[in-house]
């Protein structure tokens, strides 16, 4: 809720700045299959349960992740579809 009195206290009185943050890169969400073994009525994805052609085999997801490593993205977020999901096709947990 809006409230004008805290408004007004902010502006004669500012909050002061926190430390300047300096993180190493950017949060990376990668969408990484489409394949979903779920309907979720929130979802975005436009997934299903079955394969997708183009997706990217485990060794170009590892690659990828390599080089996400390397441009020190701080934080991966897995999403999808369903991409820890053995039928998925990939086999990251022993990367993880």
């Amino acid at each position: 809720m809006f409230r004008i009195s805290q408004f007004m206290q902010e502006i004669a009185v500012p909050t002061p700045l926190g430390p300047v943050r300096r993180p190493p890169g950017p949060v990376v969400i990668w969408n990484l299959v489409r394949r979903c073994n779920l309907t979720c009525k929130h979802c975005y994805s436009i997934s299903a349960d079955k394969d997708f052609p183009g997706e990217l085999s485990t060794s170009e997801v590892f690659a990828v992740m390599d080089q996400l490593k390397a441009f020190r993205v701080p934080a991966l977020i897995l999403s999808g579809g369903e991409p820890l999901a053995p039928a998925s096709g990939l086999h990251l947990s022993p990367g993880l």
